[in-house]
């Protein structure tokens, strides 16, 4: 009879883990492939909501016991937005108030899913989510290439632009090629980190290129560091420069993308010249102006491209941006401005903490966290990529930031 009842204990136990299981491969594989929509959201809020329900249900655990310090920091941030949207300026446009209200729910939805990681970073075994990101890779590059235009009648399915799958490449590729080399070898993970790397060269994504390439080798290459991998990087590094200014190297990019072209070749004209670049100057300077102004909540969520300012254009290059009729109604094209000119430093003090946070720990314990590192080298290639673009607002950003805290809150038990 007590065997019978540890049996019937035992396999209720294994039915609630397949379920959490089955819970969290889908909502990691729609975070690798945000396309999917319900109701005009993001499926994966449905799976998010399953994933509470269950943790309330089977949980010993309060669901908002902040134990760590990386709680509070997402708890400040969403207190941050709050402030941000109670503080709109006197003279933002009149729509400023309904604009911010429209994007508080997602504010508040990040910090409470890293909350929740951190809180259930136990039960979040990471060969689950290893796999579910690298079909979800998969999937979005299928998508994107094939699918995208066939099926864009559809309500359910949500369009790709190049910035955002490139984005969706740099924070989630890492994995996805660490998946593939555990799973069959290095060789099948290099030859898919090439075929990532082709798409972005053909589609003339810059940052997005530069980035994936350089995490994928570094979850292929440097997931332990000791004297002979850096004396095998001291050597490709020059081989690899010597390449790439050769002839035909420079011929066949030349082919595949003029801007990745000029990137490389020719950066004094993409300084002086180069739109793109320039506008995100020119947003600089807007968003450091709007800070001066307003600092500690700035001018309201969602409200950047929808408030207008003085600001210095005096920049070599200016001429070819900042006098376009619509050069106040452009994003910030870098999310850290975005961050400080809409929430002040109520709002990007906390997410930038979080993020150095995770990656000096990431730094100081490199040779101890091998099957982490994935998750740590998104975090970082991300990081550095929200400086070109205004993505920390997509919840996939988070739910990967959410991840390196549950590692990190995991692997540090001080």
């Amino acid at each position: 009879m007590e065997t019978k009842v540890v049996n019937t204990k035992s396999n209720h136990m294994l039915n609630r883990e397949r379920q959490w299981n089955r819970l969290l491969f889908v909502y990691s594989f729609l975070m690798a492939f945000p396309s999917l929509l319900l109701l005009g959201q993001n499926a994966s809020i449905v799976i998010f909501g399953l994933m509470s329900l269950y943790i309330i249900q089977n949980s010993r655990i309060s669901l908002l016991g902040l134990t760590k310090s990386m709680q509070w920091l997402a708890l400040l941030f969403g207190l941050g937005a709050i402030f941000s949207v109670a503080n709109i300026p006197d003279d933002a446009s009149a729509d400023a108030f309904e604009r911010a209200m429209a994007v508080l729910p997602n504010y508040l939805y990040w910090p409470l899913l890293i909350i929740i990681l951190i809180q259930q970073r136990r039960l979040i075994k990471l060969e689950v989510v290893y796999q579910a990101v690298f079909w979800g890779v998969i999937f979005t590059v299928i998508y994107y290439l094939f699918l995208q235009q066939i099926l864009s009648f559809l309500p359910i399915f949500n369009g790709q632009s190049p910035n955002t799958f490139a984005f969706i490449l740099i924070c989630y590729s890492p994995i996805a090629v660490h998946y593939l080399k555990v799973k069959r070898n290095r060789n099948w993970a290099l030859s898919f980190l090439s075929l990532l790397v082709l798409v972005l060269l053909r589609d003339g994504r810059r940052a997005g290129m530069v980035l994936v390439l350089l995490g994928g080798l570094a979850v292929l290459y440097a997931d332990r560091i000791d004297w002979r991998r850096l004396l095998a990087l001291s050597i490709a590094i020059p081989i690899f420069l010597i390449s790439l200014y050769s002839t035909p190297v420079e011929s066949f990019i030349l082919r595949s993308s003029e801007r990745i072209h000029e990137m490389i070749y020719q950066t004094d004209k993409i300084q002086k010249e180069d739109r793109s670049y320039l506008t995100r100057v020119a947003m600089i300077k807007k968003g450091l102006a709007i800070f001066k102004n307003y600092p500690y909540t700035g001018i309201g969520l969602n409200n950047f491209s929808n408030y207008s300012i003085d600001f210095d254009r005096s920049f070599e290059g200016a001429n070819y941006v900042v006098y376009k009729s619509k050069i106040q109604e452009k994003s910030a094209h870098n999310s850290y401005i975005g961050i400080l000119a809409e929430g002040g430093l109520f709002l990007l003090v906390p997410l930038l903490l979080i993020l150095a946070y995770n990656i000096t720990y990431f730094v100081f314990s490199y040779n101890r966290l091998s099957p982490y590192i994935p998750v740590y080298i998104g975090v970082i290639a991300m990081s550095i990529h929200l400086y070109f673009i205004t993505a920390i607002v997509n919840v996939f950003a988070w739910f990967l930031i959410g991840l390196a805290c549950a590692v990190t809150s995991q692997s540090n038990r001080k």
